[in-house]
């Protein structure tokens, strides 16, 4: 049941985040200007961050909000919301009573906004955040769209193949010009894992996903510059690519009962084309 608030001349209410960080990190902060337990969970002060008015009605447009604020807390630096650590993170947003702190109430906080991360800007040691509401997910597609690549995820729903199987703990021996070198990865396989991902499991990028757009030797690129170099010896767990085509599902896979898309099917194109008749 939904708490009254703003029923007195002077009520003591506060804004409290709990923050659900894509690499498991689960954060709380309040409003307030001294930190709260609630649920046996900490709710650290950051009276910095500010939120927009939060709009809740029965229609189905996302209710958008936007948080900002001065980076005053070492748990959002600059240097996380560079490196995309805030990037999709799970919100809920809440007013509590801070006069009544009590550690056994684990219901205290009055949940009213829940949804995902979305756009991070910031500058000068100032953020701004959107936060999107549930109802973003409305606007997802319902029906897939007729694609002539793989329209599955990699070792995903639909592809069927086991993520075990191609993906391997690895340890970085270089990083030169922007590229990684690991051990036991070769010039003749590293074209392998073009489109795969790296997930650091050590060193300052511990936590983070990258993205491999392409190779050159022996070295794999991510498909961006990482906020803090890694370093030789950092461990990662890496995963092959796969291009989405039918020819590759096919021959290198062995997969092609399982591709989710239509290579044959006519594209727009053919309503442009020219007949090649006299």
């Amino acid at each position: 049941m939904r708490t009254r608030w703003f029923d007195r001349d002077l009520d003591s209410v506060t804004t409290v985040w709990r923050l659900e960080r894509r690499d498991g990190v689960a954060l709380g902060f309040t409003a307030h200007d001294r930190d709260l337990w609630i649920g046996h969970f900490r709710y650290m002060a950051a009276p910095g961050m500010l939120p927009s008015a939060i709009e809740l009605d029965d229609q189905l447009d996302d209710n958008a909000m936007d948080v900002g604020g001065s980076l005053s807390h070492d748990l959002i630096s600059e240097a996380d919301l560079t490196a995309g650590r805030w990037d999709g993170a799970k919100v809920c947003v809440g007013l509590a009573d801070w006069t009544s702190n009590d550690l056994a109430l684990i219901d205290w906080v009055d949940w009213i906004f829940y949804g995902e991360l979305g756009q991070v800007e910031h500058s000068n040691g100032e953020f701004t955040v959107e936060l999107m509401s549930l109802k973003a997910q409305l606007d997802r597609p319902f029906v897939p769209h007729s694609s002539p690549s793989c329209r599955a995820e990699f070792c995903g729903p639909g592809c069927t193949l086991s993520r075990p199987i191609f993906e391997q703990d690895i340890v970085l021996s270089a990083f030169e010009d922007g590229g990684l070198r690991f051990e036991g990865i070769d010039a003749a396989m590293s074209s392998r894992f073009v489109a795969g991902s790296i997930a650091w499991t050590s060193g300052e990028n511990a936590g983070l996903t990258s993205q491999i757009w392409r190779s050159e030797d022996d070295r794999l690129f991510p498909d961006f510059a990482l906020s803090n170099s890694p370093q030789t010896g950092d461990r990662a767990r890496i995963l092959e690519g796969c291009d989405k085509s039918l020819e590759t599902c096919a021959n290198r896979f062995s997969n092609a009962i399982n591709f989710q898309g239509e290579p044959h099917l006519p594209g727009n194109d053919l309503l442009t084309r020219y007949s090649g008749g006299g």
